[in-house]
């Protein structure tokens, strides 16, 4: 079975990106470049936007440690870490166009 894992952040830019970056990788983690836009209303507390990282593996043990450390490195590095999810992955195309 292969897994794909999903920790989701507070938006960040510029040098915090680079930190998150920097953390997700020594996980083997990939962050998205975009922020990605949820149908809510932004509050103080809360954005409307997130950012976000993602981690494969064929190994269920492996990605939920990883995902477990990789986020609690984000909050002890002061990030608002706001959803972990691990997914089995089923089917997956990619196309070029």
């Amino acid at each position: 079975m292969k897994y794909e894992c999903h920790i989701t952040i507070e938006p960040v830019s510029g040098d915090r990106l680079t930190v998150f970056d920097v953390l997700a990788k020594a996980y083997g983690f990939r962050v998205a470049k975009l922020l990605m836009v949820k149908p809510r209303v932004s509050t103080p507390e809360r954005s409307n936007k997130d950012s976000f990282c993602t981690g494969h593996s064929d190994d269920y043990d492996d990605i939920h440690s990883k995902m477990f450390l990789l986020a609690e490195d984000l909050r002890n590095s002061g990030y608002k870490v706001w959803r972990t999810k691990i997914e089995e992955i089923l089917y997956d195309c990619r196309t070029t166009a």
